[in-house]
């Protein structure tokens, strides 16, 4: 009875394995890493408390994500943050002079002495090889392990893993602060860095609060 229980036995510590792992990988989450900044020596001493997040894409849907993640973070650390998707019109041509002198006043207008631009300034790309993987686990010789076609059917698919292409990609960003009591003037730059992020989610969550936490280090947040 006791030899009969331990194939069962394996087969569901493996699955339950499998299962551990994808969901470590989950949580894991999308890692941004800032690989520099700069800070001017004009910017307010005390740093700024109305901050409007503007995301520069046509992907709207990209922007409002990153807004809101980018808000919500400076919100933590009790700054006063808008969206610019809240004041710009989808209409709004920044090349335009009228249009922009429109938006300079509802800026204005809303109270924010800040803004805070991001946007992507390089992609990459660059495929690799991953190589097959061969594991071995030394089974008893049970029913299915003494016959080669129930044996090679069983264990096949565990036992190898064929190697594969796959392509890394790394995205860099820059966000900027500019002043508008100064007439717009930056104060502070701060470029990162993400390869392969698991979805836009998770990219803007983990970007939001890198960057956030840089602005505070940086005495740019009150």
């Amino acid at each position: 009875m006791r030899i009969l229980t331990i194939q069962p036995v394996r087969r569901y510590m493996a699955v339950v394995t499998a299962v551990t792992l994808i969901f470590l990988m989950a949580a894991c989450g999308t890692t941004v890493h800032m690989t520099g900044t700069w800070k001017d020596a004009s910017a307010a001493p005390g740093g700024y408390h109305e901050i409007m997040v503007a995301g520069l894409s046509s992907n709207v849907n990209a922007r409002q994500t990153v807004e809101n993640q980018l808000a919500a973070a400076l919100g933590k650390y009790g700054v006063t943050a808008g969206k610019s998707l809240d004041v710009f019109p989808p209409s709004f041509d920044p090349k335009n002079d009228n249009d922009r002198e429109a938006m300079a006043k509802k800026v204005e207008a809303a109270g924010y002495k800040a803004i805070l631009t991001v946007s992507l300034v390089n992609k990459e790309a660059e495929s690799r090889y991953v190589p097959g993987t061969v594991s071995y686990a030394p089974y008893p010789v049970y029913g299915w392990y003494g016959n080669f076609w129930r044996y090679y059917g069983y264990m096949y698919s565990s036992v190898y893993s064929p190697g594969y292409y796959t392509t890394d990609k790394t995205y860099f960003l820059e966000s900027n602060l500019y002043d508008l009591d100064k007439e717009g003037k930056l104060v502070w730059s701060g470029q990162s860095e993400t390869v392969n992020p698991n979805s836009l989610e998770s990219f803007a969550t983990a970007y939001g609060k890198v960057v956030a936490d840089a602005l505070k280090n940086g005495g740019l947040l009150r």
